[in-house]
């Protein structure tokens, strides 16, 4: 039985469905209740909580800023904590990366980058480049904006009247794609960007979005460096600007400070939150070429965009602690080590499973897949709710993942993603895989019934 709240706030509650769990502290990689069950939190919340719960010296960090300075409005003035964190993401970026925008969150980030590479066209005499390529089955926010050109159907449903139509491609998800080898049909695939700019016009598309190593939408996919090399060249061939999502791969979670960096391509653009603050504060950035601060800077009113808190002092100096604190751990090392013992095990445990269609990731950014027939591939019906009963067998044991769906078409197929901590120990590798195969096996049993 789970322990939830004795009785409904005013709150309005993002499911309504089901009672949440009422949660009142943190401690490393677990999360305590109302009742004082523990909980691994195997995700992170949603790939956030990168350094776990209760560090004591980024709490430190946050009172002593705010007694200092908690707030000046970005339209008028800059601080000493903003400029300091826009260093460090410089000079951990790559190659090129030299300038750098803050905002408060993923969707801020994406529609901040698509904003700049929308204003930067018309800054170059382009003023007809708009449309932005994405994926199908991909998310890069909860804005209208952002939905616009994220590819998940259950998610975009209901606002679909409001979205402008955007041009899609496929996701490289060999898994599901073919039988030909990786490199083969990932070049394929990468092929369609090419065709899809054609299609509507090179001289109307202005950016092509993707994610390095994909999060709630295909949790896990990361294609490889052949891929990435030919979507670079072909935004390069037709002026559109690259921007890299690592909304969720960034910060550290992949093993290396970006995801990109794995495959030696530089993006035109990176946007970037969740881990980047630990989930300490609200903080994301975008990081961008130097070009397209210079092309702006005679463009009148410069770039027209803006978020209120922004750069705001509290969640500068928390990002900046927060690189601070993983690389005096040398926690990008444990991130490559646990990420590795985690995704063996999970294939170990799992990948004989005949409701497990794949275990894929990199670094702490990982994704099982759920099918109703692992040698077919066929995927379990929409309405067994399956990812929902596996996340809740989950908490039922004492673990936290991230669940989700649409993975095949946007609407069939189920998931679950695993993003912990990078302070995770090896024992607790181990509690976690053992806990998923055990609460498979409850959803089995409970289907079966």
């Amino acid at each position: 039985m789970l322990a939830t709240t004795a009785s409904r706030s005013a709150l309005f509650l993002r499911d309504l469905n089901h009672e949440p769990i009422e949660i009142v502290r943190g401690s490393g990689v677990h999360l305590y209740d109302t009742h004082g069950r523990r909980y691994l939190d195997a995700a992170s919340g949603a790939a956030v909580a990168s350094l776990g719960h209760g560090n004591a010296e980024i709490a430190a960090t946050l009172a002593e800023q705010a007694q200092r300075l908690a707030f000046a409005h970005p339209s008028k003035f800059v601080t000493p904590w903003a400029r300091e964190l826009a260093d460090k993401l410089v000079a951990r970026a790559p190659e090129g990366l030299t300038r750098v925008l803050l905002t408060s969150g993923g969707s801020e980030s994406t529609e901040t980058a698509v904003k700049l590479a929308r204003q930067y066209h018309l800054a170059h005499g382009k003023p007809t480049k708009y449309k932005v390529v994405s994926r199908r089955t991909s998310y890069h926010g909860a804005t209208l904006g952002a939905l616009t050109w994220s590819g998940q159907v259950a998610r975009r449903e209901p606002f679909a009247p409001m979205l402008m139509g955007q041009p899609q491609i496929s996701a490289p998800d060999h898994y599901r794609g073919s039988q030909a080898p990786v490199e083969e049909f990932e070049a394929e695939k990468a092929l369609e960007l090419e065709a899809a700019i054609l299609a509507e016009g090179p001289e109307n598309v202005a950016a092509f979005i993707a994610e390095p190593i994909s999060g709630s939408s295909i949790p896990g996919l990361a294609p490889g460096a052949g891929y990435w090399r030919a979507i670079r060249e072909t935004c390069d061939r037709y002026d559109v600007v690259f921007i890299a999502d690592e909304v969720m791969s960034g910060n550290g979670r992949s093993g290396r400070w970006w995801a990109m960096q794995h495959a030696g391509v530089a993006p035109d653009m990176i946007a970037t939150a969740k881990g980047i603050g630990a989930g300490y504060t609200p903080l994301g950035a975008v990081l961008v070429q130097e070009r397209f601060e210079e092309q702006l800077r005679g463009f009148p009113g410069n770039f027209r965009h803006g978020h209120t808190y922004a750069g705001n002092p509290l969640s500068c100096a928390v990002g900046s602690k927060v690189i601070d604190l993983i690389e005096a751990g040398d926690l990008l090392a444990n991130v490559r080590a646990r990420g590795e013992q985690l995704k063996r095990r999970l294939e170990e445990e799992l990948g004989g499973h005949p409701n497990v269609g794949t275990v894929r990731g990199r670094g702490l950014l990982l994704g099982v897949e759920f099918v109703a027939d692992a040698a077919t591939k066929e995927p379990f019906p929409p309405e067994l709710d399956v990812r929902g009963r596996f996340s809740r067998a989950c908490l039922a044991r004492g673990v936290y993942t991230y669940q989700g769906g649409g993975s095949v078409d946007g609407r069939r197929g189920d998931h679950t993603l695993l993003a912990p901590p990078f302070i995770i120990t090896a024992e607790q590798v181990e509690e976690l895989v053992s806990c998923m195969a055990e609460a498979l096996r409850d959803v089995v049993r409970e289907l079966e019934a």
